[in-house]
């Protein structure tokens, strides 16, 4: 199976703490796969909620700049970083260039928590 990232519809994502962030999943249950590779795209000044859950992700950085919250700090995130998110750790992503902050993020099935509208 060949999916084009330009064919998973952009939603944007809301709830508590979201600001500017729009959400594709590329690959998910209705493929088969037990979990979800998503599609974040944060705009200027957009962050996500500094938040943890119990499930790991990896996140790798497709473009732009930002910076990801942690207990231990802020570290900054550019095209090709890659963060690994262990369960009920502390994290937020904040974009902190003047471009869009885009990134692809896995996550068990369990872990696609953020609601989204059209």
């Amino acid at each position: 199976m060949v999916i084009h990232e330009s064919e998973a519809k952009s939603r944007a994502v809301y709830g508590e703490g979201l600001q500017n962030v729009r959400k594709k999943i590329l690959v998910g249950p209705r493929q088969g796969f037990a979990g979800y590779l998503r599609q974040f795209t944060v705009e200027p000044g957009g962050h996500t909620p500094y938040h943890q859950h119990d499930w790991h992700h990896v996140v790798y950085v497709l473009e732009g700049r930002g910076s990801l919250r942690t207990e231990e700090g802020e570290q900054a995130l550019q095209s090709g970083s890659v963060v690994y998110t262990a369960p009920g750790s502390l994290h937020g992503f904040r974009n902190t260039g003047s471009g869009v902050l885009r990134f692809l993020c896995l996550v068990p099935e369990k872990g696609d928590a953020y609601g989204t509208e059209d």
